[in-house]
């Protein structure tokens, strides 16, 4: 059975999928999807989460793993007994690593012959890119900031950045 999560993305049964989107767009679709429940998911993240934090308290059926270091999420991924897998991207995990980026990617497709495995990033970075050669679906979404718009670049601000306050006398 297909999972649609958002207009644009629908994950096939047993494939390999990676979402590059805004955290909203993933949470959105988790919390707007009742139907979901049927499935046994399991969300991996790594240090932190964008998503958790988002999601609904109604979501019952959604088992919780951190992984903190790039062996950990291979180990989660052979104990794997869930039919949906949402693996939160973390860079982190590759620092001091490299070199198992490669061997996750392979992980990842190993275990869609089994589940429905969605990989999710709020944007591509290099350890991503590798990942995202074993995939079977890539889905990117980007949108530009309400507040952007209308904005030259050099004006355009990034998410979290600081500003100076004026100094009254």
């Amino acid at each position: 059975m297909e999972i649609e999560l958002h207009p644009t993305v629908s994950l096939l049964p047993e494939t390999f999928s990676v979402l590059v989107a805004p955290a909203e767009l993933l949470a959105d679709a988790l919390n707007s999807h009742p139907e979901l429940q049927r499935y046994k998911i399991l969300f991996i993240s790594g240090n932190h989460s964008r998503i958790l934090s988002r999601l609904n308290r109604n979501i019952t059926e959604l088992e919780v793993r951190r992984a903190f270091t790039s062996f950990q999420l291979m180990t989660i991924l052979e104990e794997n007994h869930h039919s949906f897998l949402i693996v939160e991207h973390d860079p982190q995990l590759y620092e001091g690593a490299k070199e198992m980026v490669e061997y996750l990617a392979q992980a990842l497709k190993q275990t869609s012959r089994e589940a429905t495995v969605l990989l999710y990033a709020p944007a591509l970075d290099p350890h991503l890119q590798k990942l995202t050669e074993l995939a079977d679906r890539v889905f990117c979404i980007y949108s530009e900031p309400a507040a952007a718009k209308g904005r030259t670049k050099a004006e355009a601000k990034m998410p979290g950045d600081q500003r100076t306050l004026e100094a009254y006398s």
